[in-house]
């Protein structure tokens, strides 16, 4: 299976693909490709291909570090000899974590993968999961659950208030004639009466401030909640954006080294019909370009051709007057 080389069609499956077969294949939702840089997905995968060659005992799913990474890939490693496969594993790049090589190694194992089996059949993908550490609970990239936002409870100051107990006390001695303490009497509870009416008016007032932003919280909740999902959205966007981006470049750079390999045979007098028709696919344009180049060719040839008229009129005018110029040198 190290036959697989650069120039296989499996290394010109894209980024999506890939990550929708091992999500098919494992009953799992990763988001991305680096995501396989554990070690953990290749080794399940092999073990579908090979059952009972992988120790899926010693694969751990909560692998967040280089030495665990380490770990699984050894586990694979030694599946590997177990099957007689010829394949070398260049684990120091992988656990990097880095797009362009773990694509690379996944764009291999699918190949792989389909020359081996038609498909996993009966293979309990959870079960087998499950025997290592954390498998159980491994769902992919989006394993991980969302905390449950905490609520705050507000207690309005209505409900805190406290009234204090009014009581009326007559300090006056019961030799004091009956008419002063009746007086005060009534003077100290009236007094009481007003104070508890503003009490009661200003515990209102605040209830009814406190009422009327409730309208606009709801609205600041709401364009929070957009902002939030324009957001997430902006970053899944930007996310793929740089996937295709990366992909593009990468195979670009495939292109770039056979358009090189090519012209060298060519230099050196081995080019044939192959590299002819190859280069006409490299060359070849597509639809909608062919057009607009003609017409900037065209525009150059346009310019071109009026810059040569008016040198051509300008030597023939040179030409007519010798007696003109022969006169301007001498001044």
């Amino acid at each position: 299976m190290s036959s697989i080389g650069l120039m296989d069609g499996a290394f010109f499956v894209g980024r999506k693909e890939i990550v929708d077969w091992i999500n098919n294949t494992l009953e799992i939702s990763i988001d991305k490709i680096e995501d396989t840089c554990s070690g953990a997905i290749a080794c399940q995968l092999f073990d579908i291909m090979h059952p009972g060659t992988v120790a899926m005992h010693k694969v751990n799913w909560t692998a967040n570090k280089d030495f665990e990474y380490v770990a699984n890939y050894k586990v694979l490693q030694n599946a590997f000899n177990k099957a007689h496969i010829d394949k070398f594993i260049d684990v120091d790049r992988l656990i990097k974590g880095k797009y362009q090589d773990n694509l690379e190694f996944m764009q291999w194992f699918k190949r792989f993968f389909e020359m081996s089996v038609n498909d996993k059949g009966d293979y309990d993908c959870i079960g087998q999961r499950s025997r290592g550490k954390g498998g159980a609970d491994y769902v992919g990239g989006k394993g991980k659950k969302d905390a449950k936002p905490t609520v705050k409870r507000t207690v309005s100051a209505a409900s805190t208030t406290t009234r204090k107990p009014v009581t009326t006390s007559n300090t006056k001695e019961n030799t004091a004639p009956t008419t002063t303490t009746t007086s005060s009497s009534a003077t100290t509870t009236s007094k009481v009466n007003s104070n508890n009416t503003s009490k009661i008016n200003s515990n209102k007032t605040n209830a009814n401030v406190k009422s009327q932003p409730t309208a606009s919280n709801a609205e600041m909740i709401a364009l929070k909640q957009t902002n939030e999902n324009l957001t997430k959205q902006f970053n899944e966007m930007k996310l793929e954006l740089d996937g295709l981006i990366t992909e593009r470049d990468f195979y670009f750079d495939k292109l770039r080294d056979v358009e090189m390999l090519l012209q060298e045979l060519e230099d050196n007098g081995k080019g044939n019909e192959l590299t002819n028709n190859i280069f006409k696919i490299l060359y070849a344009t597509a639809d909608g370009f062919e057009t607009q180049n003609k017409s900037e060719e065209e525009t150059e040839t346009q310019q071109s051709d009026v810059v040569e008229e008016k040198i051509n009129a300008n030597n023939i005018e040179t030409n007519n007057n010798p007696v003109s110029i022969a006169e301007e040198s001498e001044t």
